[in-house]
């Protein structure tokens, strides 16, 4: 055998195993999306509409701030959104850094759903792929590189059913119909600037203290969330801080946000991006 001839049986070689290889990512990855819509058509299925709008004169029960803030964010007669869907860029703080975070959202107004699918690219041509849910009341948090190295599979346990339910309730500041009184949600007033807002879905119930500023827009969300370490749970404070108001479909809401849990050594944040796209469904557009 020649010199030459060795040398392109060598690169014949690594090219099927190049082409091999990038086949079975390309497999892997179309079954990773393909689990996403499954889980998405059923959180769908499973959603219903309610015919109602928003009236002011429904606000009697709930505590004064509370009720300026949906003056504030919604308009008369406004029609109660059935789903979301959004697309966020984002950074994820991993391991010491910042890295570059794209995702979609789906959102269900009832019962309370969401289905967050995102790609963290942690070095050229190195995306960590993370899919995070709560569907059919239970949560659900999966994390894989190149869709083949598992680097997190849990669901279904209390504290992650808990802490899907609460991440759910504090992202309903992107979808506000949601926090309306009688639609699952009940407020309980903190002080001037702030209330609790309490979410019950099945077996599990969670509440988040929401804070309102001086144009009775909701600028901070936090309370105590199970937060994971090594496979398991422990209560930890959380925060979320939102800015950047604009309307969409008649609704107010908040287009960036920064989420962090707290310790004793301040805030460590570890998801900050905005929306770049949100589109709502409502009754009739099924």
């Amino acid at each position: 055998m020649t010199t030459l001839t060795g040398i392109r049986l060598v690169l014949l070689v690594l090219a099927v195993m190049l082409a091999s290889a990038i086949a079975v990512l390309s497999a892997t990855m179309a079954t990773w999306h393909d689990t996403t819509r499954d889980e998405v058509a059923q959180m769908y299925a499973a959603s219903t509409a309610n015919q109602e709008t928003f009236l002011s004169t429904a606000l009697e029960q709930v505590p004064p701030r509370v009720a300026r803030y949906f003056r504030r964010a919604l308009r008369e007669g406004q029609p109660l959104a059935v789903s979301a869907l959004a697309t966020q860029e984002a950074d994820f703080f991993i391991n010491g850094a910042w890295w570059p975070l794209t995702a979609t959202q789906h959102f269900a107004a009832s019962p309370p759903a969401f289905v967050w699918d995102a790609g963290i690219r942690v070095a050229p041509f190195v995306t960590i792929h993370v899919r995070d849910e709560y569907v059919g009341g239970r949560g659900s948090m999966q994390a894989t590189m190149f869709g083949v190295y598992k680097l997190m599979d849990q669901k279904g346990m209390p504290e992650l059913n808990a802490g899907a339910l609460q991440r759910y309730l504090g992202e309903a500041v992107w979808l506000p119909t949601v926090l309306l009184p009688g639609h699952g949600v009940t407020w309980t007033a903190v002080d001037d600037s702030s209330a609790i807002a309490s979410l019950t879905d099945g077996p599990t119930s969670v509440s988040l203290r929401f804070l309102f500023d001086a144009d009775d827009r909701i600028i901070e969300v936090s309370g105590d969330r199970y937060a994971e370490d090594k496979g398991r749970y422990q209560l930890r404070p959380w925060r979320v801080r939102c800015g950047d108001h604009q309307e969409r479909s008649g609704m107010l809401i908040p287009l960036s946000c920064e989420v962090a849990w707290l310790g004793p050594e301040g805030p460590r944040p570890y998801w900050r991006g905005r929306i770049t796209a949100i589109e709502y469904t409502f009754p009739g557009m099924e």
